[in-house]
């Protein structure tokens, strides 16, 4: 069975519109309006974009084409699972030399296949696009297969962020955080991280409405790096009212920065203590707003790190996301 365009849009989240054009399947997570706020490379890089179903279905193949959503990453993985257990990846790096700082070498892109043996029975299928490039879907095709029904998830969670929420530098892009909790929380993703963001009071303001069961805010490390403090509180406040109004009730979960390698320098915005006690003055004693401490969501040992020195690697974001999930739990 190939699925087409409509059954691929019905299985596909964390999107808020899907294209066909010339051969390719096109998958936005901004729209018009959010891409036109403010200026930024990773507008159409696929992070948080899954596609997720049930099927009788034996074999899935896929063929996908990759290009730069920015000049410095190239390497990605698009992962599959099966009742929530990974079978395999369409990738272009091999774990076992992609070690050290890998985030800036430069990987292959372009077109890539790939077949994954789902097992006999019915089965929960999720396939995970990258985060770190633009993903385009050529072909998709479940053999076998007698019917194939998009699962929907009765929560949601929305994540505003930068790089590190984005995914950055995760090799596998069901390993990022913000995967691994919608994962364990059985939610769907909306994704709005984008690399290089600062808190964004106009990209909140321009993005749609949606129902939403939990959110998460991490900014933080973009604004202490380009920022005086006073625009970064402007913006933190922007941000809070704008949120409050689209998120009433919602349990929001704002993160403070991580350690990076140079936490104890002075920046544009000072020191990186000081945007803390920025971001803890303006959302603390918000109704519906929890502010979890960064610095110890992460070890401060830059291996655990793809760049070795701002962006978790799969093994940083284990910490990340095992540490983040004991105060959602809280």
């Amino acid at each position: 069975m190939k699925l087409n365009f409509e059954q691929i849009k019905s299985i596909t989240k964390g999107v808020v519109n899907v294209e066909f054009d010339n051969g390719k399947y096109k998958f936005f997570r901004f729209t018009a309006e959010e891409s036109k706020s403010i200026e930024n490379q990773n507008f159409l890089a696929t992070a948080g974009v899954q596609m997720m179903f049930k099927t009788d279905g034996k074999k899935l193949k896929l063929k996908i084409f990759t290009q730069h959503a920015m000049p410095i990453r190239s390497y990605f993985s698009l992962d599959v699972l099966a009742d929530g257990v990974y079978i395999g990846s369409i990738k272009n790096f091999d774990d076992d030399t992609a070690k050290g700082n890998y985030a800036e070498r430069e990987y292959p892109l372009g077109s890539f296949n790939g077949e994954f043996n789902l097992g006999e029975g019915e089965k929960s299928v999720k396939i995970v696009f990258p985060h770190s490039v633009i993903a385009y879907l050529e072909e998709i095709e479940i053999e076998n297969a007698t019917y194939v029904t998009p699962i929907k998830k009765e929560k949601t969670i929305v994540f505003y962020g930068d790089s590190i929420t984005q995914g950055f530098e995760a090799l596998h892009a069901s390993k990022t955080y913000a995967a691994r909790l919608a994962e364990s929380l059985d939610a769907e993703t909306i994704n709005k991280g984008l690399g290089g963001a600062v808190f964004c009071p106009k990209l909140a303001f321009a993005a749609p409405d949606v129902k939403a069961d939990l959110v998460v805010v991490a900014y933080g490390t973009n604004d202490w790096y380009a920022l005086e403090q006073a625009q970064i509180r402007k913006n933190a406040e922007e941000f809070l009212t704008v949120i409050k109004k689209k998120f009433a009730h919602v349990p929001v979960y704002v993160l403070t920065p991580i350690w990076r390698f140079d936490w104890l320098s002075e920046k544009k915005g000072g020191k990186v203590f000081e945007i803390i006690d920025i971001i803890y003055d303006v959302f603390q004693n918000n109704e519906n707003m929890h502010i979890i401490c960064g610095t110890d969501l992460v070890p401060h040992d830059e291996t655990l790190f793809g760049d070795l020195r701002l962006h978790p690697s799969d093994d940083g974001f284990e910490h990340y996301f095992k540490n983040l999930l004991k105060e959602i739990n809280c």
